[in-house]
């Protein structure tokens, strides 16, 4: 049953990741809406997870764990953070909380955590994906699922530069620029596109850190 729930969590954070980046495209309302759902699912994905936290100080740490470790804080930091900034910039759900004058400062933090999150978090969602993808047997089906996520992946490097990602992440572009005329649908198959591509950069890392922890773990 716990385990149910996890995947549950997951697949409902993995949805609302897309959507949350859609912003103007979705109405304000809708993103401070999806954005703390988001936040919400976040503590509950950590506290199913809490024995993480207590195995820190014990056992070895391989090249794969040190990775994931480092990977883990830097995505408890962001996610604190992100919802903060957007709390404190917020025009409908939070507007009773006194004025702190820092929209300026919350709209910098929110809009490059929300990028350099994105990516983490797919990249994080890749690492727990590799059983899937070195199955002994592989069917139809799975070279089709194979063959889908190469494309996809392959499309993503073309869609994260086009959607200026670079630009977000390095805080040469503040301010989200969103196409009106644009048909929805390509802003979102442009951004799952990103997701697969840095699910299979989470994979394809543990994939190799996997190879290097099984010959010299560190003590």
């Amino acid at each position: 049953m716990k385990k149910k729930i996890r995947i549950i969590i997951d697949i409902s954070m993995t949805v609302m990741l897309p959507l949350l980046m859609a912003y103007s495209l979705i109405g304000e309302l809708f993103h401070e809406i999806t954005g703390s759902l988001l936040f919400i699912l976040f503590i509950i994905h950590h506290i199913l997870n809490r024995k993480w936290y207590g195995s820190i100080p014990k056992g070895k740490y391989s090249a794969k764990r040190i990775f994931q470790t480092i990977l883990n804080a830097f995505l408890l930091v962001f996610m604190i953070l992100q919802p903060l900034s957007g709390i404190l910039m917020s025009k409908h759900l939070y507007i009773f909380l006194p004025d702190f004058y820092v929209s300026a400062l919350a709209r910098s933090v929110h809009m490059l955590f929300a990028y350099w999150g994105y990516v983490l978090l797919c990249i994080h969602a890749g690492t727990h994906m590799l059983p899937m993808f070195t199955a002994k047997k592989v069917n139809g089906l799975k070279r089709v699922l194979y063959l889908t996520t190469g494309a996809l992946s392959v499309y993503g490097v073309v869609a994260f530069v086009k959607r200026d990602f670079p630009g977000y992440m390095f805080g040469k572009t503040m301010f989200a620029f969103f196409d009106y005329a644009e048909p929805r649908v390509y802003f979102f198959i442009d951004y799952i596109a990103i997701m697969i591509l840095f699910m299979m950069t989470g994979c394809l890392l543990t994939y190799v850190l996997n190879m290097i922890s099984n010959r010299s773990p560190i003590r």
